[in-house]
């Protein structure tokens, strides 16, 4: 029976120097040096934009004709103990295959072109369609070029400076498609302004 206890006592010391050292002095670690070398993205990469702060890595429902428009963001809003408010991404849980999802995509779809109407080519299928994880703050390269005639019309400016701002947002990739960051994209262009 001592042995047993004796072993219960050794198992349970580990235990808890493993949670210290795992939990606690390796997550502080981490976050040191990535304050020291990355303070921005530490942070949550955290910008002034006009729609006040906003983070570089989170999608935001820009709908109006002089901003790119990124993926569909479904956002909730959630009330804090203290009674302040913020808002976090929530997966659509869309069944693709109803005539409800469809009917509204098809919709989405004409009042996208309608906006857009001296865009070349069909409609990009992300732009009507949610994003999986429901905060998505990215669109591929072709989505974001489609919507260059609107953008430019709105702000009264060449399509070739506004192609311009889009492609020196891309996103660095080796593998993947090209994309950009909408926020990105939107600052720099009302930085133009």
């Amino acid at each position: 029976m001592k042995l047993y206890w004796k072993q219960s006592v050794s198992a349970l010391k580990f235990l808890v120097l493993a949670l210290v050292l795992a939990g606690l002095v390796y997550s502080f670690v981490v976050l040191g040096i990535s304050r020291l070398f990355f303070p921005v993205q530490a942070d949550g990469s955290l910008t002034i934009g006009i729609q006040g702060k906003t983070s570089l890595l989170a999608g935001e429902n820009f709908r109006d004709a002089g901003h790119l428009w990124g993926r569909l963001q479904k956002q909730q809003a959630v009330q804090k103990e203290d009674g302040s408010w913020y808002v976090v991404g929530v997966p659509a849980n869309s069944d693709t295959g109803s005539p409800e999802y469809q009917a509204q995509k098809a919709q989405r779809m004409q009042q996208i072109a309608a906006a857009n109407p001296d865009a070349a080519g069909p409609v990009p299928e992300e732009l009507v369609t949610y994003s999986g994880s429901g905060n998505d703050p990215d669109l591929s390269l072709g989505a974001a070029l489609w919507q260059v005639p609107r953008i430019a019309a709105a702000r009264d400016m060449e399509e070739a400076a506004v192609e311009e701002i889009i492609r020196e947002n891309v996103n660095p990739t080796v593998f993947s498609e090209k994309t950009v960051g909408v926020v990105r994209v939107n600052l720099a262009l009302d930085g133009q302004e």
